[in-house]
């Protein structure tokens, strides 16, 4: 009887805290790949803070999350490393408003292999010199902020890489991961992947005023629900917003 009443009694506690979890409002999240060192450690905090709130965070290119909402994706807030994106989403009617800007992104020059360089300019033409065939990763400009900036500073610096010397990764994450799989031996890249990280190699900061900028903005979507719209105004608290800017971004 009493092996009975045991089993009775972890049913019970196993339907009650089944229950709690479906009871929790989910929202789904699209986030710009920069995030995905960062973000985690906030999603965890917000939803220590607000057990009644469970976020499904997807991470990848902003261009590519822009297009998938315009055809209708269940995404309810969406994080992008560039806010014209929010601003074409809003345009269209998509959006409850304009969006708030949450981070300033950062471009870095990142190379496995050691180069006595100050700045990230000495960095790449040492690397261009000592790789004259050498491969070097970037984000794919098509539809990734850092791709675009990544290109904005070649220019920049009156460099014009053949085709075939550009690997381009499909959003900024992708384009560190090529370099740390040896697809590329160098690339132009997201710092806030690079710096809370203890990765092998050296990484430069690219000065921000000789890129494209990369201001970033989220916004909620017509769609959004209380999860989403609690993480919302969790991302604008003054220390989540320094918390962000810990992991390597810069301030909004």
């Amino acid at each position: 009887m009493a092996k009975h009443s045991s089993l009775l009694f972890l049913l019970i506690l196993l339907l009650f805290f089944s229950s709690q979890t479906l009871a929790r409002e989910t929202s789904r999240v699209a986030a710009a790949a920069d995030l995905q060192v960062a973000l985690p450690k906030i999603q965890q905090a917000f939803e220590a803070q607000y057990p009644e709130y469970r976020l499904q965070i997807t991470y990848g290119s902003s261009g590519v999350f822009a297009s998938q909402l315009r055809q209708g994706a269940p995404f309810e807030l969406y994080f992008s490393a560039n806010a014209d994106y929010v601003r074409i989403l809003h345009e269209a009617g998509l959006t409850q408003d304009a969006g708030t800007d949450y981070a300033q992104g950062k471009l870095a020059f990142y190379s496995l292999q050691p180069l006595k360089a100050e700045t990230a300019e000495e960095a790449l033409k040492l690397w261009l010199e000592a790789n004259p065939q050498g491969k070097l990763s970037i984000a794919n400009p098509s539809h990734a902020p850092y791709g675009v900036a990544a290109i904005g500073w070649l220019e920049h610096l009156e460099l014009s890489l053949p085709s075939s010397r550009l690997v381009r990764g499909e959003n900024a994450a992708q384009s560190v991961q090529f370099v740390l799989s040896g697809a590329a031996s160098a690339g132009i890249v997201a710092w806030p992947l690079i710096y809370p990280r203890d990765l092998s190699g050296q990484a430069w900061l690219i000065p921000e005023e000789d890129h494209p900028p990369l201001q970033q903005r989220m916004v909620l979507m017509n769609t959004a629900g209380p999860a989403a719209a609690a993480f919302y105004a969790y991302l604008q608290e003054p220390e989540v917003i320094a918390k962000l800017q810990s992991f390597g971004f810069g301030a909004p």
